[in-house]
């Protein structure tokens, strides 16, 4: 058989990603602060697309606005391309650059280096004392070495020695600025180690007469000689070797935990970020209506400048039009792709207020299992959206603000044919722990059984593993000695 061309017409179906298709995906997993240099950036590339200052909105569950009158209705041709509709794009009220009114002088506002603040650091904190101090200049030379040797925990990472020789001193003069340092507030700074840090704190506290002579005592005792015993809380062995009851060794542990064996952490320069929540959750009456956050978002329009242009085809060079319109087309979708985001991000968040209902009116212990295939089954999306769209989002609720993942989470089978979240169980599991006799504090198997009585089945690992998770210790160090008169 000869081979020849020949053609043929097939008819399939097929998803084609466009540019435009890619750039309302790529929106859908950003969050608010990615979201805001996204529209900063097109606005930068696109000069058709501007903010419509001069306008507001707010956005509530089931009251979502309209399009802005800026943006066309278009439709789509065989290309896949916009259609622009020009005589919806004009505005009557059309102002040429020069004549709108003069913006605020730039002396009105404090310039932004003027609005910038920054938290002291420890090295600050410390040179300022340093620099109060009458010590003599061999002294404070050596002192300044230590100081700048200080890491942010606050712990001495040289020798004072090796400093004071590269100053050409001696040991006397190091011993002096080390001590001196060790004076300076915080309490606890400059030690070279943990046992060190703490007995800078003990003895701050007896100069500033802040606690008991015995609880102080004892406490020097077990920092200088028993660190290691009380780090695994041996507590009653403690007790028999010092001599002295239980009480006292729990006023002298007491006093230990209360010290702070990272003094130099609270000078650090990281700020607590605040969350922002993408999405707000207000309870009204028995229902609970969801409010979007567009704050930081500026709203847009499209510059009825460029669009005059491209309406007059006289004064307008062909070139120059076209490169108007495919620019329309771009800030077109963009602006239907941030609406998408919107109005999908809202339908997730229905979603997962509906299946959560508990959650929101009783609190963590009713949060019941949930997969992303549950949200998009209900919404008539795919999983993946889903996926995209509860990524780097926040939600506000009643109870608190939460990662939409938070409410995603597998379920443990029961004794009643239903399923508890995983969250939930670690909630029992932290409670039941709370409630236990802590001079006989149950073991992870013990609180399978508990968990069993509420209908939970769970493995021994799987309450390991959360208990673990919940930092809470094995049984064997949160058990506390009894006192000595009640046995």
């Amino acid at each position: 058989m000869a081979l020849q061309p020949r053609l043929t017409l097939k008819t399939e179906q097929r998803l084609v990603m466009t540019a435009m298709l890619q750039q309302a995906i790529s929106l859908l997993p950003l969050t608010r602060l990615e979201l805001q240099q996204a529209v900063q950036q097109e606005l930068l590339e696109n000069p058709v697309l501007e903010e419509a200052l001069d306008e507001s909105k707010e956005v509530a569950d089931g009251d979502m606005p309209e399009a802005p009158e800026e943006v066309p209705s278009t439709e789509t041709d065989e290309r896949g391309e916009v259609e622009i509709d020009w005589g919806n794009i004009i505005q009557d009220d059309y102002t040429p650059p020069g004549q709108a009114g003069l913006p605020p002088e730039e002396g009105d506002f404090p310039s932004y280096e003027q609005t910038l603040s920054r938290p002291e650091s420890l090295r600050e904190h410390l040179e300022w004392q340093l620099q109060l101090s009458p010590a003599p200049a061999p002294v404070r030379r050596v002192a300044e070495q230590i100081v700048g040797n200080i890491d942010e925990a606050g712990y001495l990472q040289a020798d004072p020695q090796e400093i004071a020789a590269l100053e050409g001193l001696g040991e006397a003069e190091a011993a002096r600025a080390l001590a001196l340092v060790q004076e300076f507030d915080p309490a606890g700074v400059g030690a070279r180690d943990l046992r060190e840090c703490l007995l800078l704190q003990l003895r701050s506290l007896e100069r500033d007469g802040l606690t008991g002579p015995e609880a102080l005592g004892l406490a020097l005792q077990l920092v200088c000689g028993h660190l290691e015993m009380l780090e695994e809380r041996h507590h009653p062995r403690l007790a028999r070797q010092l001599g002295v009851e239980a009480e006292e060794i729990q006023a002298a542990v007491r006093l230990v935990r209360a010290l702070n064996p990272r003094p130099g952490e609270r000078f650090t320069e990281q700020r607590v970020e605040v969350v922002v929540p993408d999405v707000t959750v207000i309870r009204r009456g028995e229902d609970y209506d969801i409010v979007l956050n567009d704050d930081g978002l500026p709203p847009l329009r499209l510059s009825p400048f460029y669009t005059q242009m491209a309406a007059d085809r006289g004064a307008t060079p062909a070139d120059a039009r076209r490169f108007i319109e495919e620019r329309v087309r771009a800030a077109v979708w963009f602006l239907k792709s941030i609406e998408q985001r919107r109005q999908t991000i809202l339908k997730v968040s229905r979603s997962i207020v509906s299946f959560q209902r508990d959650f929101l009116d009783h609190g963590v212990s009713h949060l019941r299992p949930l997969v992303l295939r549950d949200v998009a089954e209900d919404i008539e999306m795919h999983e993946s959206t889903v996926s995209r769209v509860t990524t780097g989002k926040y939600m506000e609720t009643p109870r608190g603000v939460f990662p939409f993942k938070y409410f995603f989470h597998s379920g443990l089978a029961s004794t009643d044919g239903n399923s508890a979240s995983s969250v939930a169980v670690k909630e029992k599991i932290r409670r039941i722990v709370e409630a236990e006799d802590k001079r006989r504090p149950l073991t992870d198997q013990q609180i399978v059984e508990k968990l069993r009585d509420a209908q939970i089945l769970i493995a021994r690992r799987t309450v390991t593993k959360y208990r673990k998770e919940l930092r809470l210790a094995s049984a064997g160090r949160r058990r506390q000695a009894a006192p000595k008169n009640s046995r």
